[in-house]
């Protein structure tokens, strides 16, 4: 798999950056001519003519011609204004130490179906953490939220308690740790779920303030937020970028935690380049 995912590099690299590929191997050529040609100058007994020797040339220089266009599966920004360390990579998120950030709607919905689609991250915490019940997702959000004050609002169906966009619940699932943070609003008719650029930002906004006064120095892990069945509409770089802007903001004006992490799906390499952020953080 580890061969797969860097051979998926190598490609993705050749596509995105043609021309740095071969600027890259006609530089390398050079260099490794002009040096061949000046020490053979000097010592002219040393074998460094033949096909051979060629071939090692142009093979060297096609490998460094890779490794320049070679697509980074991770990086790391440091924030300027702290020692806060963020992390952007591709894995699991419910793989991941420390507290995982999981977008859910307004409501803190946890029947498995209309409501809460499956496939969702919402729907998988419920399905795999909890079992598939309800009644313990409920009771643990419940119980840490309130104090938090909400509408009540008749639906067809789902709950009926309507919290503020950014509400976030600290929860537990044996050993792992979930902030479920109020991303999306609800169609009281259809429990279908959206949200908007401003909401998405709200939300974060939300997120990252509850994170600071409850991870305890902990790892938080964050998904490519707006990018899910309530989807923003903006492309996978675009929303990185903004995750990315928020969370700066927000350590800016005080340390959320020491380490945050950003985990991309896989299903997401094609469409982000972590090169290029990299370097605009840099």
């Amino acid at each position: 798999m580890n061969w797969e995912r860097r051979l998926k590099s190598i490609v993705f690299g050749l596509k995105r950056h043609p021309w740095r590929f071969s600027t890259s191997i006609f530089l390398a050529y050079s260099a490794l001519w002009t040096i061949a040609e000046s020490v053979a100058f000097f010592y002219p007994n040393l074998p460094l003519q033949g096909s051979k020797k060629h071939n090692l040339f142009i093979g060297v220089s096609v490998v460094l011609g890779i490794v320049r266009v070679y697509q980074p599966r991770q990086i790391s920004i440091k924030a300027n204004t702290s020692d806060t360390k963020l992390n952007i990579y591709f894995g699991d998120i419910f793989k991941q130490e420390g507290y995982a950030a999981i977008s859910v709607n307004e409501y803190f919905d946890s029947e498995l179906g209309k409501p809460v689609s499956e496939n969702s991250l919402h729907g998988m915490v419920i399905k795999q953490y909890f079992g598939g019940y309800s009644e313990s997702f409920d009771k643990a959000v419940s119980l840490d939220l309130q104090n938090v004050p909400f509408d009540i609002v008749q639906r067809q169906q789902g709950k009926t308690k309507k919290y503020p966009i950014g509400t976030t619940a600290k929860i537990t699932a044996n050993e792992h740790k979930f902030l479920l943070f109020s991303l999306s609003y609800t169609d009281i008719q259809t429990s279908k779920a959206s949200s908007d650029l401003p909401t998405m930002i709200t939300a974060l906004h939300g997120l990252l303030d509850r994170s600071r006064n409850c991870t305890g120095g902990e790892k938080l892990t964050i998904p490519l937020i707006g990018s899910g069945l309530s989807g923003i509409g903006l492309p996978a770089n675009q929303l990185l970028q903004l995750i990315v802007l928020i969370i700066i903001a927000e350590t800016k004006k005080q340390q959320i935690c020491k380490e945050i992490n950003i985990v991309l799906h896989e299903s997401r390499f094609e469409e982000v380049d972590l090169e290029a952020i990299k370097r605009q953080w840099k």
